[in-house]
């Protein structure tokens, strides 16, 4: 089945500063001061594309989520016996989707997922399934993961250890101005036949090629 990229954003923090943020200056400072790396660096390449699919639905994949939180959630259940509201309300897979689509006034409304083996093929899977099944028109799919916290590295093997980043793709079954047509083939049977995109990185190379051409 063919689908298009209408649109596309990707950022990650540099090299040298892997804990930093975008600024997110179109967000209010009291909304933006509670907000995680993930968090941030979601809104930002939404923000990005937001406009080729302004009403259409969020799907965000991530390995980890808010790491970070959920460590701080979990210190809290073993060195205190409880956990207050304010951290775990942004702890875990939803806070970042959620976060976002107030920040940015979406009103599609947003799924978060954790895909079990293949990040990155799964997902793609995932955020293409509305489509695939007519249910939609588009959907707004981020891969997103932030800078794991430094306690968790002594257990994290190299899977685990993720540079931060974010990528945000609009996947559509209708083509617009410089569209990117994508294939998938939901009738094979292995993950590797149906997405012919090995991973993140490979797609995002054909669709800087493919943006060269232009």
């Amino acid at each position: 089945m063919e689908l298009y990229i209408n649109r596309w954003a990707y950022w990650a923090p540099p090299a040298d500063n892997q804990a930093s943020s975008p600024p997110l200056d179109y967000v209010s400072p009291l909304l933006k001061r509670r907000l995680s790396q993930l968090t941030r660096m979601t809104i930002e390449v939404v923000h990005q594309v937001l406009d080729a699919a302004p009403e259409s639905g969020l799907v965000f994949i991530s390995s980890g989520g808010e790491s970070a939180r959920q460590l701080q959630v979990d210190r809290m259940l073993i060195e205190d016996g409880g956990i207050l509201p304010a951290p775990f309300s942004l702890s875990v897979f939803n806070a970042s989707p959620a976060m976002a689509t107030i920040a940015l006034g979406m009103k599609g409304g947003y799924t978060a997922l954790f895909p079990a083996e293949n990040l990155f093929q799964e997902g793609l899977v995932y955020g293409a399934a509305p489509i695939m099944a007519g249910e939609t028109e588009s959907v707004i799919l981020v891969f997103a993961d932030q800078l794991l916290p430094e306690e968790y590295n002594a257990v994290a093997g190299p899977e685990d250890k993720i540079p931060p980043y974010a990528a945000a793709f609009v996947l559509s079954s209708k083509q617009m101005e410089k569209s990117v047509p994508i294939q998938l083939y939901p009738e094979q049977k292995e993950m590797s036949q149906i997405v012919p995109y090995r991973s993140l990185d490979d797609l995002i190379k054909m669709l800087e090629s493919e943006a060269s051409r232009v």
